[in-house]
């Protein structure tokens, strides 16, 4: 009988976090591993004992969800636990922590439930040893990433006019569109276009932002992101903050251009893109401003061939086994 990983999430709306665990659920994990993805309510203690191998937990650590994490925790104290942090890294801290100091205590309390925290970054695990909230020894830097085939699959892109960007992800304050919307203001239809994909609780303030500028246009939630991707050029990546940013693999993996600022996760993904195609694939928005994602746009505008080349590609599959190749060795080590 396969060794079972049960997986916890409390929020369904987390695209990217629920789109790299059903990856990991369809890899070929799955010949040695069962793994079950259960969505659950983390504000609600509930002493459930799951038979499982392994729990790993998913969801944003907050004061609300502490009892909930220790009723787990005693009713499962024979199970290693572990929690993966998707959500926090050193830019979220900037924009959205008023007290730092009662922010690390939330940190240190619940990674101190943990047998082991898992890092999506390795520039966020480089942030959370340097707060001190855990240890290096108790930290697994296991990655993100998910299946790229279908975005394989699709032709490079090649330079044209109008510009054709696109940009999707939760219609929020972390994914920047706000500024990427100002931005859109220096140029006319004929010079750039704008699509958006996606929803969320700033949707309504973004379409006003927008109401004079018929080159941007929204297009709703997409389930066929490789056919929106086709769609476009270049993908703006103007994040606020990001973890990780499966968004920048997806569209390295379809051949689009990126711009993007070079912080947390993302930094880490440059660093790649730097290592097998040098300048070549992406723009850096420097700084993350509205005239910095201008400035970044009009210097893709220019160039003589945009997209990322097939190196670059074809790392983005690599990085996926990569992080297969994490998963199994954290699990083999703990069943």
């Amino acid at each position: 009988m396969q060794p079972k990983i049960i997986h916890l999430i409390d929020d369904a709306k987390l695209g990217g976090v629920n789109l790299a665990l059903e990856s990991l659920a369809a890899s070929t994990l799955n010949q040695s591993f069962e793994f079950q993805l259960h969505h659950i309510q983390l504000i609600k203690p509930s002493f459930c004992r799951y038979q499982a191998q392994v729990i790993v937990v998913h969801g944003a650590l907050s004061w609300r969800k502490i009892p909930a994490l220790i009723a787990i925790k005693l009713a499962n104290m024979s199970t290693p636990l572990m929690y993966q942090e998707h959500h926090y890294c050193r830019e979220f801290v900037r924009h959205c922590v008023g007290k730092p100091y009662r922010f690390k205590w939330l940190l240190t309390l619940g990674y101190s439930l943990m047998d082991k925290v898992l890092t999506v970054s390795d520039q966020q695990a480089d942030w959370l040893v340097e707060c001190g909230v855990i240890s290096e020894t108790k930290l697994a830097r296991v990655g993100q990433a998910k299946q790229v085939e279908p975005f394989l699959a699709i032709p490079k892109a090649k330079q044209a006019t109008p510009l054709k960007l696109v940009a999707y992800g939760r219609l929020s304050k972390q994914k920047g569109f706000d500024l990427l919307i100002k931005a859109m203001a220096s140029f006319n239809a004929k010079q750039v276009t704008l699509a958006i994909a996606g929803d969320g609780e700033d949707k309504g303030a973004l379409q006003q932002l927008a109401q004079a500028m018929p080159h941007v246009t929204f297009v709703g939630e997409i389930n066929d992101v490789p056919t929106f991707l086709r769609s476009g050029d270049v993908v703006v990546i103007p994040s606020r903050w990001e973890p990780f940013g499966l968004t920048c693999m997806e569209s390295i993996a379809a051949g689009r251009h990126v711009v993007l600022p070079a912080l947390d996760g993302l930094a880490d993904q440059i660093d790649d893109l730097k290592d097998v195609g040098g300048k070549q694939g992406y723009e850096v928005i420097n700084p993350l401003t509205a005239t910095g994602i201008v400035e970044a746009i009009e210097r893709v505008s220019r160039s003589a061939e945009i997209g990322s080349n097939q190196l670059q590609r074809q790392a983005t599959q690599l990085a996926w086994q990569r992080v297969q190749t994490r998963w199994l060795q954290l699990l083999q080590q703990h069943c």
